[in-house]
């Protein structure tokens, strides 16, 4: 401690820390959201289709296809690393509702609003 060099860096390290927390501590990034109106009736059909979507960008379902909802992971070989895509689907006036948040966490490459403009794209094609 009596070397001012070091109190000095610690101190530099640390205000550094306190400006790039957003940046380097927390990894969890902002949910993207999107919604789509379903050509499906019902919605065990409307969640298949999700599913079967959400397995082509390389989601791999959670749990399968619940009553109401649906949970898929996409990993980047990493534990730190991974994707998080969950749909959950609701009947309203006839038509089928779904809604598809996805969710980023760690430092991975995937970019979350391309994907889900995509997802969004095929789902309503």
């Amino acid at each position: 401690m009596k070397n001012p060099f070091f109190l000095f860096g610690l101190l530099f390290l640390m205000i550094l820390g306190l400006a790039f927390s957003n940046y380097s501590f927390f990894p969890y990034k902002d949910p993207v959201v999107i919604e789509v109106i379903m050509k499906q009736k019902n919605k065990e059909d409307a969640l298949e289709s999700v599913k079967n979507v959400l397995l082509k960008k390389k989601f791999i379902s959670a749990n399968g296809v619940q009553k109401n909802s649906l949970n898929a992971v996409r990993t980047t070989m990493s534990k730190a690393d991974y994707f998080v895509a969950d749909a959950t689907a609701v009947e309203s006036g006839g038509a089928v509702k779904v809604t598809v948040t996805f969710v980023k966490v760690g430092t991975g490459f995937l970019n979350l609003k391309k994907l889900a403009e995509e997802v969004k794209k095929e789902l309503e094609s």
